[in-house]
């Protein structure tokens, strides 16, 4: 990204945050930022903070010329609690904005408050897919500066179509990530002319996933597995086939 391209977005998301009724002069940005950095998804919260405060200090803790007051919110991983958060950043710490928000499911979560308070909402993780796809139209203040869950997924399915594969059985975490990832994988592999033949959906948070094994389908020729980072490790040594099979075990 260049650095003209990196001001134009800068300039585009401060507009939008400190809204018209702000003076231009503005001395002070608050920006709430939420991240779980307690609970089960503590480690990638914490990096979430650590990169938006690298940023910072490697600008001067200036953003658009002004001052950065920067209100981390610890959401634990929880949808629920991220909108308590938000509304107490919007309406107690009065941000001009809000960003962060991990899983799927808490931008789906975030995204309504940034309609209803009318203050910019900024995706930085969440990945979400009808936030810029159905549902776009119902946030007007939510802006995204990354991934869609479904989207590499797509190619994967293709992938795995064009490499001999007929029949497969896809496990993925019981929430809005696993089901988005999983229906970009399906919808690339079925219009090639694949089949998915069974869907499994192990609750988030899972960490034997040996329980699943007896539950899969005898006709697969692969399984596509996406799933959140913290289990993307534990599953293969739960559920690796035998040597002889490791030829049909696609990981997503």
């Amino acid at each position: 990204m260049t650095n003209k391209l990196r001001k134009m977005l800068l300039a585009g998301c401060l507009a939008s945050g400190l809204g018209l009724t702000t003076q231009v002069n503005a001395e002070e940005l608050r920006i709430g930022y939420i991240s779980p950095v307690t609970g089960i998804f503590a480690q990638v919260g914490k990096d979430m903070v650590d990169g938006f405060q690298l940023y910072l200090s490697e600008h001067n803790n200036k953003l658009g010329g002004m001052d950065v007051k920067f209100i981390v919110e610890d959401d634990q991983g929880k949808p629920d609690a991220g909108v308590t958060k938000a509304k107490k950043l919007i309406l107690q710490d009065k941000v001009h904005m809000f960003i962060g928000g991990l899983l799927a499911s808490s931008g789906y979560a975030l995204a309504p408050v940034s309609t209803s308070e009318k203050t910019l909402y900024i995706s930085s993780v969440s990945s979400a897919d009808d936030l810029t796809q159905r549902q776009l139209s119902k946030y007007p203040y939510f802006m995204r500066t990354s991934w869609t869950s479904s989207l590499p997924h797509h190619p994967l399915g293709q992938w795995a179509c064009d490499n001999g594969f007929k029949k497969v059985i896809i496990i993925a975490a019981d929430y809005a990530f696993g089901y988005e990832t999983a229906g970009g994988f399906q919808s690339a592999f079925e219009a090639c002319g694949g089949k998915v033949i069974q869907k499994i959906w192990p609750p988030l948070g899972t960490k034997d996933f040996g329980p699943y094994i007896p539950t899969f389908s005898p006709m697969l020729t692969a399984s596509s597995r996406p799933w959140s980072a913290r289990w993307r490790c534990s599953f293969p040594s739960n559920c690796a086939p035998p040597a002889s099979k490791r030829r049909s075990w696609a990981a997503a």
